[in-house]
């Protein structure tokens, strides 16, 4: 793909309501070249949520913590947290399929299906850190890593501690978390984790129920650090469908299916080991076997669902060489990826074995003590064998793209960047077939170039600033629910930027607020000069924090969400989402080891919905929650 346009402008992520506390050292940063990197200094917009802060937030799961990120935009149609819809750069409908979710490097959105992020997965009471990099991240990453990255780092298992949360709130909804961390020996770790919790939501017949199983098996050894990660996830939730704007009027809890619902299983083996490899250069790779079983009933107005199945086995196999030579770092990699995937429905089988295999480089150089350089390049061959009820279909492709940046530090205090950055994202198996009318669209695979920009400044007392970018898509891949089919845009475009600020403004209260632009537009084809569908193009978040003492905090959060289109009204010709304003009020008292938490949402019961889709059936909304409340008590005890 040729790198056709450029726009530059000045901008930068600041850091925001999570930034980390002051430290003598630079904080360790993963993302930026899949290795735990001390003071790595990547052109891109970045932001880094540390332990205290997810704690102090009173974020119950991801998504509602990246509510107050600014650059993402969270939508959730049904309410219970774990199938929130995570954008970063505007897409819509298909965010889930353009942004990377992992959790230690592990990607949690699958590449096969346009499934649900499976954010249940993560459990924020054992988060170490979280971090965002937005913006393309094509080169290490590969596909799907269009809009962003995020990537939750776990805890290791290098203490002793004792952990338990017992929490209730609004629509009976209930709460119950344990885990424990044991040191066997010096050198081996172990740290296991259950969590069971359920919910009736807003809405009728919109219950769910989730149980987790977490286990971590950690050794170190000379010269590195070997582990085995476990998982075992049951995750069940009612989806009541979307309202048209009569019944939203007449009663906005009321359920439309009665009898639709997700009940998902996920089980995940992950093996990884890092080794040292002489002076300079550091081995580390994951094998990561996972699979998913899903039965659903999931219906449309006019067409009453049936029971249906989703099946899918991934094996994964990431290795990579990380060398340093003085100041430089090299990362050089390798991603396999397989997946088996059916699904059954009354439309007969839709199954796939996807095959996707990519090597990358990175090289981070200085090119003098305050201009350093990164630049990339990654190529990566995707194999589908794709069998929709009729003659199998083979669709292969490949891609090439490449990235380059420049850092600039005129002082410490000032950071400014640069880069050009090309992403592709492959047609999953949903989107290549069409299930009601046929056998596989054949679409187009998504290829885009990013240009961004940034500056930041930081000092004690607070710190400044803004990011610019610029992203063209060509064939960007979306659902248009009037044809209820799978779309190529031909062309499409981003241009936005972003303001936030923290301050200080007495020891005891910290304030800060973020603002987000972005016009996200089709550019060419039958309804070019319109507006990209569910993509806000104003957001603003604002925050207060007041902790007098140690011992206790009180936090005040405001989201302002600005009008949107309805899914699939790619004219733009329905009337839009109502934009929208939530405050939420967050207090924390500690006794010893003790934590009393109280939360507030929706603080002045705004009357509001997240999501909406147009459809041949007529335009639908899903409500969002009133006013409710959440109380927890929390043991925590570390050696």
């Amino acid at each position: 793909m040729r790198i056709h346009s450029l726009a530059i402008g000045l901008g930068f992520i600041c850091h925001t309501a999570f930034a980390a506390t002051p430290t003598t050292l630079p904080p360790v940063f993963v993302s930026g070249a899949r290795s735990a990197e001390q003071g790595l200094d990547i052109p891109a917009a970045t932001t880094l949520i540390g332990r205290q802060a997810i704690e102090d937030s009173g974020a119950r799961d991801l998504g509602e913590l990246l509510r107050r990120v600014p650059g993402i935009h969270v939508s959730d149609g049904i309410g219970d947290g774990g199938s929130a819809n995570i954008d970063m750069r505007g897409f819509g409908a298909t965010a889930n399929s353009n942004v990377v979710i992992l959790v230690n490097g592990r990607k949690i959105n699958p590449a096969t299906d346009s499934s649900t992020l499976y954010l249940s997965s993560i459990d924020l009471e054992n988060v170490e850190q979280i971090e965002i990099i937005e913006g393309s991240a094509g080169i290490l990453y590969g596909n799907q890593a269009v809009g962003g990255l995020i990537n939750v780092i776990t805890r290791r298992p290098d203490a002793r501690s004792l952990r338990a949360k017992l929490g209730g709130g609004s629509y009976d909804g209930w709460e119950l978390l344990a885990g424990i961390t044991e040191r066997l020996d010096q050198q081996v770790g172990l740290s296991v984790q259950a969590a069971k919790r359920g919910n009736d939501n807003y809405r009728e017949r919109n219950a769910s129920r989730m149980q987790r199983l977490d286990a971590r098996l950690e050794v170190d050894h000379q010269g590195g650090r070997s582990y085995i990660d476990v998982q075992r996830l049951d995750d069940y939730s009612q989806t009541p469908g979307a309202l048209f704007a009569s019944e939203l009027a007449a009663d906005r809890r009321q359920a439309v299916f009665p009898n639709d619902y997700l009940d998902t299983t996920s089980q995940v083996l992950r093996i990884g080991t890092g080794q040292t490899l002489g002076a300079h250069w550091r081995i580390e790779a994951e094998l990561a076997l996972r699979n998913d079983q899903r039965e659903f009933v999931q219906s449309f107005r006019g067409f009453p669902g049936t029971p249906s199945t989703q099946d899918r086995d991934t094996i994964e196999l990431t290795p990579r060489l990380i060398g340093h030579f003085g100041d430089n770092v090299v990362t050089l990699g390798i991603d396999l990826q397989r997946t088996d995937y059916l699904l059954l429905t009354a439309f007969g089988p839709q199954g796939n074995q996807q095959d996707i295999a990519a090597v990358y480089g990175q090289v981070m150089h200085p090119l003098s003590s305050v201009l350093s350089a990164t630049a990339g390049l990654r190529h990566a061959q995707v194999q589908n064998d794709i069998n929709n009820g009729g003659t199998p279909v083979d669709l292969d492709d490949s891609a090439t793209v490449g990235s380059l940046g420049l850092v600039y530090r005129p002082d410490p205090a000032w950071r400014l960047f640069l880069r050009a950055d090309q992403n592709y994202r492959f047609a999953k198996v949903d989107e290549h077939t069409n299930v009601p009318f046929g056998q596989p669209a054949g679409l187009k695979n998504q290829t885009g170039v990013s240009y961004e920009a940034g500056a930041e400044l930081t000092r004690d007392a607070y710190s400044l600033g803004a990011r610019a970018y610029r992203l063209d898509l060509k064939d960007e891949i979306s659902f248009d629910a009037v044809s209820f089919s799978n779309v190529n845009l031909p062309r499409s475009r981003r241009l936005g930027f972003g303001l936030s600020a923290d301050t200080a403004l007495l020891s005891s209260v910290q304030v800060g607020a973020g603002y987000d632009y972005i016009d996200s537009r089709i550019t060419s084809g039958t309804h070019s000069g319109s507006s990209v569908p569910l993509v806000p193009v104003h957001k603003a978040n604002l925050y207060a924090q007041y902790q007098p003492q140690a011992d206790w905090l009180l936090r005040l959060d405001v989201a302002y969400v600005g009008e949107q289109y309805l899914g699939s009204d790619y004219a733009n010709t329905a009337p839009p989402l109502d934009a929208y304003t939530v405050v939420d009020l967050t207090a924390h008292r500690d006794l010893g080891d003790w934590r009393l938490s109280a939360r507030i949402n929706n603080l002045f019961d705004a009357r509001y919905s997240e999501t909406g889709s147009s459809s041949f059936a007529g335009d639908g909304y899903n409500p969002a929650p009133e006013r409710n409340f959440w109380i927890e008590a929390s043991y925590r005890f570390e050696e």
